[in-house]
């Protein structure tokens, strides 16, 4: 009998550099996966694994002897650097006295921060790593798993057991990210937050609402959501400000980085979810092309949201060219739909954000599959906004 094949694997279009790096990015993302397509012959320290874990933690200055037999210009590859922070000077050290190349990966930005300071000082390049892009998957048939899941590599590997994976994961990120680490005093209460934050995933942030709602005092939950972003487990997405309208949002929204994550995080991983739900999920996917192709392709443009008070909002506003002396900014706009057929009137909200000067193109992305022009907003099915947005023809 014929063994069934395996899943095709998924190309990540992340291009290492070529000198030392930090890959930062969430748990489950494929970093490891990624490093060992790219340098299959490096020597690899996984500190993932207890013992090399306590080995290093006990003397960093090991790696010194372990490393002795890398030649100037070999690889080695460090992941999971923020298990022990305190390698960060051995390699630095290594780095300069011995010429060794590293790819150092972290999963958070908490412990590396003060290290992180001396190691980036132009000697390492720091890298972004995301969970999939759609221009990585680009597999009809996957989309629907897409917008219920997410596309975390080893939730859209095994579909039939996603639900099961991603409530995994958020055990895995509570007792290996939090409670292990000590980022916290007291679990429980962080627990509390964790599931009311996931519920606002993609809304508005409003942080006093949260606090009551998780029966944590706002000062605490201020902290908690800086440990969201330094473990990467979420992001705010700042408000633009253009003096259009007389109340226009000052808040940022909370996006955490995974649809199918935060959907897990909320308790809802077995749930039927509704439509509103499946308009935040496709907001994420549309916003994490928008992230993977602005760091995967050195972009650096900075992503904003914009909505008025008790009015129309915009997705996502993208600052193509930074204001420069007298130069004024240029801003491209997106908005995503999760339906299969687009209404004039989403056209007539970016039209007229479209029309302020600064803004130089509005495009609207939703699930149908018809390109078209309305109202001077260019509409494009999801698989053809990506596609354009990979060739650099949105920014």
């Amino acid at each position: 009998m014929s063994q069934p094949s395996s899943p095709r694997p998924f190309l990540r279009l992340l291009e290492p550099p070529a000198k030392t790096f930090l890959l930062l990015g969430p748990r489950g993302t494929g970093k490891s996966t990624w490093l060992a397509r790219h340098f299959p012959r490096a020597t690899t320290i996984d500190l993932l694994h207890t013992d090399t874990l306590f080995r290093y933690r006990a003397d960093p200055a090991l790696i010194r002897t372990d490393l002795a037999h890398l030649q100037p210009g070999d690889w080695a590859v460090i992941d999971e650097a923020q298990k022990v922070p305190e390698l960060l000077d051995e390699i630095h050290g290594l780095y300069e006295s011995r010429r060794i190349n590293f790819a150092i990966t972290g999963s958070s930005a908490r412990k590396l921060r003060r290290a992180d300071v001396n190691l980036l000082a132009g000697r390492a390049i720091r890298c972004d790593f995301f969970p999939l892009a759609w221009a990585e998957i680009r597999r009809p048939a996957l989309l629907p798993a897409c917008l219920e899941y997410g596309t975390l590599p080893p939730v859209l590997s095994d579909s039939a057991h996603a639900a099961d994976t991603l409530v995994s994961y958020v055990g895995t990120y509570l007792q290996e990210e939090i409670a292990a680490e000590a980022l916290t005093r007291n679990l429980q209460p962080f627990a509390r937050f964790l599931q009311v934050a996931a519920r606002h995933h993609a809304q508005l942030l409003n942080v006093e609402r949260i606090a009551q709602q998780a029966a944590v005092k706002r000062r605490t939950v201020d902290t908690y959501f800086e440990v969201l972003a330094d473990t990467l487990l979420g992001f705010r997405l700042p408000a633009l400000r253009l003096g259009l309208r007389a109340r226009e949002a000052a808040h940022p929204k909370f996006y955490f980085f995974d649809a199918g994550v935060a959907r897990a995080a909320a308790g809802w991983a077995r749930e039927t979810m509704p439509d509103e739900w499946r308009g935040y999920s496709f907001e994420t996917l549309v916003l994490g092309e928008l992230r993977a192709y602005n760091a995967y392709r050195r972009k650096d443009r900075q992503i904003f949201h914009y909505s008025v008070t008790g009015g129309f909002d915009v997705d996502f506003v993208i600052e193509t060219e930074k204001k420069v002396l007298t130069k004024p900014p240029r801003f491209v706009a997106i908005e995503a739909k999760a339906s299969a057929h687009w209404k004039p009137a989403w056209s007539g909200h970016l039209a007229a954000f479209g029309a302020h000067r600064h803004v130089t193109a509005t495009y609207g992305v939703y699930l149908g599959t018809k390109t078209m022009v309305d109202d001077h907003v260019t509409v494009l099915p999801f698989a053809e906004f990506s596609r354009r947005l990979w060739a650099g023809e949105i920014f």
